[in-house]
């Protein structure tokens, strides 16, 4: 089964308004996107069905590609089942679907914005600090 992708994009005007005078390097662009991925890190970690806890413990991050101006990662788990779990198996009509990336992701929207907007004003203040 290929792997399925939910894109999650920060496109919000007001953050590109707040960032757009200060300069940004990778370590500042990856230090506003981790938070963001570990609430979905925690939140699937929660809601994951425990069976044994492999799926459970292979939930991370895996950063793709770190720009100055773009960071595009993968959160998710790593255990070969995890898809049948989520997205369920014609192979397997009788296991239930039990989705747990989806709603730590697409169900925790307003989580994931509130640690977006935490991390941005946390580098903000840091940028303030070192302006001359």
């Amino acid at each position: 089964m290929p792997p399925r992708t939910i894109i999650i994009a920060v496109n919000d005007a007001e953050v590109q308004l707040a960032l757009k005078n200060h300069e940004m390097s990778v370590s500042d662009m990856l230090m506003i996107e981790l938070p963001i991925a570990n609430e979905i890190i925690n939140k699937a970690r929660i809601i994951v069905p425990k069976k044994t806890t492999a799926t459970q413990q292979s939930i991370r991050q895996h950063i793709q590609i770190a720009t100055r101006k773009l960071v595009i990662d993968h959160v998710g788990p790593e255990t070969t089942y995890a898809p049948i779990v989520e997205f369920g198996a014609p192979a397997y009509p009788n296991y239930p679907i039990q989705p747990f990336m989806r709603p730590a992701s697409l169900g925790n929207i307003p989580a994931i914005t509130a640690a977006a907007w935490a991390a941005v004003r946390l580098f903000l203040a840091r940028a303030l600090k070192k302006a001359p």
